[in-house]
């Protein structure tokens, strides 16, 4: 008899190795990341639940960013029983698109609600740190705030992770959140 449909072994279980290197990898990127082992109700396979770090690019973050998003994104991250293989999925827990974001593609949301971090399914590199995807998706995080703000008309094709030409644009739309901030409590 065959163990193809037998869910007795997890990728961890025949990857052991893979799990250290991803629970190294994520708690030295985002501490806060709550580890949620085999057989977790929201993550069958393993996977981290809790907020990413909200600038963790390799350059200076802009001016006015905190005025422009309140808060980290908060995400669960799901690994597959084909981890690393395929890609772990994310969605976004807080803050959480609203429906007509989810089905609208600017919004770079998939319509079961996970973050659609790559132009196509290959672009994953099985041997990639999972810490690039939390990266894209603070990346995310930062443009659906653009988004909100008006400062933008959908998200990059690209990500702002590696185009400080957005930088400009973050700090731009701080300063008109800021004054119209001003404005309501005048």
């Amino acid at each position: 008899m065959s163990n193809c449909g037998s869910t007795s072994a997890r990728w961890p279980d025949w990857d052991p190795r893979r799990l250290e290197r991803d629970l190294r990898e994520v708690s030295a990127f985002a501490p806060e990341l709550e580890f949620l082992p085999v057989g977790s109700t929201h993550a069958p396979n393993c996977g981290w639940f809790g907020p990413i770090p909200l600038w963790p690019f390799d350059r200076t973050r802009p001016e006015g960013l905190d005025t422009l998003v309140d808060s980290p994104l908060s995400v669960l991250v799901v690994c597959s029983s084909a981890h690393p293989v395929v890609a772990p999925t994310l969605y976004p827990i807080d803050p959480e698109p609203q429906l007509q974001e989810v089905s609208d593609t600017v919004w770079h949301v998939a319509p079961g609600q996970s973050l659609c971090l790559f132009q196509s399914d290959g672009f994953w590199d099985p041997a990639a740190s999972i810490t690039e995807l939390l990266t894209k998706a603070a990346g995310w995080r930062i443009e659906y705030a653009l988004m909100h703000a008006n400062a933008i008309e959908r998200m990059t094709e690209r990500g702002i992770v590696s185009d400080p030409s957005f930088d400009a644009v973050i700090t731009a739309a701080a300063q008109t959140v800021s004054g119209a901030l001003t404005s309501k409590r005048v």
